[in-house]
């Protein structure tokens, strides 16, 4: 698959695109997001699970306990952050081998753990080009 590269103005396109990738997700899907602090990695999660949950979904982020877990369908939404992770072997206590497997997974802060992903993970980056604006590239394979 080739990259897609987008342009996104301002938070409407961002909701736009969140509901685009929610609505091409499906079951055993691992989606990655990288980009600089606060470059919207979480705002695009907090979109694709509300679109995919309900509007009305509570969705925490999970910096600080590193992982979040949604029921959808008849499987889970796994929401990772795994900003503070110090080595690769911490994964394995949040429960990575299970999310991998039958569920759809949601990663930020992805490259402590590039090697366990799946050669079909969807990476998302995100550049800042400005408060508002932002470059946003999808593409298949590895990081």
């Amino acid at each position: 698959m080739p990259s897609t590269i987008r342009i996104i103005e301002n938070e409407q396109d961002s909701i736009q695109l969140a509901t685009q990738l929610a609505n091409d997700l499906k079951r055993n899907d691992i989606i990655t997001f990288s980009g600089d602090l606060g470059a919207g990695k979480t705002f695009l999660c907090r979109e694709i699970i509300k679109n995919l949950c309900g509007q009305q979904t509570q969705v925490i982020s999970p910096t600080f306990n590193l992982l979040q877990t949604y029921d959808y369908k008849n499987y889970l939404i796994y929401h990772f952050d795994l900003y503070r992770l110090k080595h690769p072997s911490e994964i394995y206590e949040l429960g990575i081998e299970e999310a991998l497997s039958g569920h759809i997974c949601l990663i930020e802060w992805p490259e402590l753990i590039e090697d366990l992903l799946p050669q079909d993970a969807i990476h998302v980056n995100i550049e800042i080009i400005s408060n508002t604006r932002r470059t946003i590239t999808i593409k298949k394979g590895s990081l």
